[in-house]
């Protein structure tokens, strides 16, 4: 900013330029306008464009679990909690590839703690064999919380959401695959709810059929 007197431009009230002119105090003032760049194709700013669009492209893998999962009443809800979970778990390099572990993603959340659970993908019988393990009672584990496995298709939107028992007693429940399925193109999680449907815990990656 700078104060200046000049027969010239003694009633200048306008902009010319990146410089603005005022009167102040019966003063003339120049200021400099600010000066904004924004580069809408940074290497990071694609990078994070790239991060949300795959983020949201996962998430619509497991349309049949979100609102269950989240707790939630729609699944624009749903998704919306899924894109918050997981898109720190989206890796963009320099080259704006994309990769993830589809086992760590997080198909559920909130405060429950997680249940101790595990599957076995069985190729030659086309099936998961899911087994679970009773847990000691905590605040955040109860006797009667219900415990889920959630087999997801990696080609396509489709899936199921398997009831198993519940978190009070150690349990094992074998679930076929619908016919068309395949068994190497499937991926396995589980989640435990409270009785009442409205807290749930975050997932657990349990397996993923590319590695039978």
């Amino acid at each position: 900013m700078a104060i200046f007197n000049s027969i010239l431009f003694h009633r200048a009230r306008k902009s010319v330029g990146n410089v603005t002119l005022y009167a102040l105090k019966e003063q003339n003032v120049v200021r400099a306008k600010g000066i904004y760049r924004r580069d809408r194709k940074s290497l990071a700013q694609l990078k994070q464009r790239a991060r949300m669009k795959a983020v949201r492209e996962v998430g619509s893998h497991f349309y049949h679990v979100l609102p269950q999962g989240f707790c939630c009443s729609s699944l624009k809800e749903g998704l919306n909690c899924f894109v918050k979970a997981n898109v720190g778990k989206i890796f963009v390099d320099d080259e704006l590839k994309v990769s993830y572990d589809l086992l760590k993603l997080e198909i559920s959340g909130g405060t429950l703690m997680r249940p101790v659970l595990s599957a076995k993908l069985e190729a030659g019988e086309n099936r998961v064999v899911f087994r679970w393990e009773r847990q000691r009672l905590m605040p955040y584990a109860f006797g009667d919380d219900l415990l889920y496995g959630v087999v997801s298709r990696t080609e396509d939107r489709d899936g199921e959401v398997i009831p198993l028992g519940t978190r009070g007693a150690s349990g094992e429940l074998s679930w076929d695959l619908p016919a068309g399925w395949d068994v190497c193109d499937v991926v396995v999680h589980g989640f435990a709810m409270n009785s009442k449907g409205n807290r749930a815990s975050v997932s657990v990656g349990l397996a993923v059929g590319d590695e039978v």
